[in-house]
């Protein structure tokens, strides 16, 4: 069957949520919702459109983003006052009723060309009347057929049914290259399912086989997925997965890392809690012990590569039991008691 009539075969058979009406812009559309359609949740859903543009066949996809109720019967000043004598005048309210909708398109596709679809832009307004569906998985796997191999799913379109189908194109130039790096960022509240968003996306990078990736994990979260240790309602087999994409994970903790001077060490001890269990706040008092620690240390012949071990630690604490080395960042005779 050729693209054409497929795709019309698909369109025919989704549910007609309304026509396009008027006034309406290449920024958003009017819609006059159908009757039939009216009772049912419309906010959120994903819908779409056949128009011609440049002669050919496009099709636009956008969300329904505001429903809106007119009645010009109740609008009227003498209806108004009979309504709130009686609450209900039968011949007119319900009956009359018109609900009005706002779609914002976030995707065009024209068809033909090499490939059946390809990407496009709503660069006129569709004539009114012209009839809006609610979009299917049948009419996304269609339009983006050219592109099944570059799609990753995340999850479902917020507020409706069908399976999101997002672009994650690798950083390096070439087939499904972007050419440069992109930031991303995940913001919402506690719950919302920021960390499950997070390692989907990290999943959808590890289908690449040049693409490294580096996770900086202060909580673990990630650490404990690849120890088969996750958490959490919706957990996914991230160890499996990677490893099903040829990719080699690896956990690495502080206590795997190599300081490489004394200035790290330093700026590590400031920012941690062993000073603060010493009552020494941060501030400059903190910043003179770290110097005055760090410096005793390197002349003791203590090497950064051995600092995690016991001896170290206790050649430390010698060092800030020392009652010369206490007089110079407790100031008061008190904390050093």
């Amino acid at each position: 069957m050729p693209d054409n009539d497929r795709m019309r075969a698909l369109i025919t058979g989704a549910e007609r949520l309304g026509v396009i009406g008027s006034p309406s812009s290449t920024s958003q559309l009017a819609l006059d919702i159908m009757g039939t359609a009216a009772t049912r949740k419309l906010v959120g859903e994903l819908a779409l459109l056949e128009f011609p543009q440049d002669e050919a066949p496009h099709y636009a996809l956008g969300q329904i983003t505001e429903i809106e109720l007119r009645n010009i019967w109740h609008e009227d000043p003498t209806m108004r006052s009979l309504i709130r004598q009686r609450g209900r005048v039968e011949a007119v309210s319900e009956r009359q009723d018109t609900h009005l909708g706002k779609m914002t398109i976030s995707a065009v596709f024209k068809q033909g060309g090499g490939h059946g679809y390809e990407p496009s832009i709503l660069g006129t307004v569709p004539a009114t009347g012209t009839p809006v569906h609610m979009v299917t998985d049948e009419i996304l796997n269609e339009v983006l057929s050219p592109y099944r191999d570059q799609i990753f799913y995340l999850g479902r379109v917020y507020g409706s049914r069908p399976k999101l189908p997002l672009w994650f194109k690798h950083f390096d130039r070439g087939p499904q290259g972007a050419g440069e790096a992109y930031h991303v960022g995940i913001f919402g509240k506690t719950g919302s399912g920021k960390s499950v968003l997070a390692k989907m996306i990290l999943l959808a990078y590890a289908r690449y086989p040049k693409m490294a990736l580096l996770v900086i994990d202060p909580q673990g979260e990630f650490a404990k997925d690849l120890r088969g240790q996750g958490s959490g309602e919706f957990q996914l087999p991230l160890l499996a997965l990677l490893k099903k994409m040829g990719k080699q994970a690896v956990v690495l903790t502080v206590r795997n890392l190599v300081l490489d001077r004394w200035e790290l060490f330093e700026q590590i001890l400031f920012e941690s809690d062993f000073f603060t269990e010493l009552t020494v706040p941060k501030g400059e008092n903190r910043e003179i012990a770290c110097n005055v620690l760090a410096d005793r240390l390197r002349k003791a012949r203590v090497k950064l590569v051995d600092l995690h071990e016991r001896a170290s630690f206790e050649r430390a604490w010698e060092i800030l039991s020392d009652e010369r080395v206490q007089m110079v960042f407790y100031r008061s005779e008190a904390p050093r008691a």
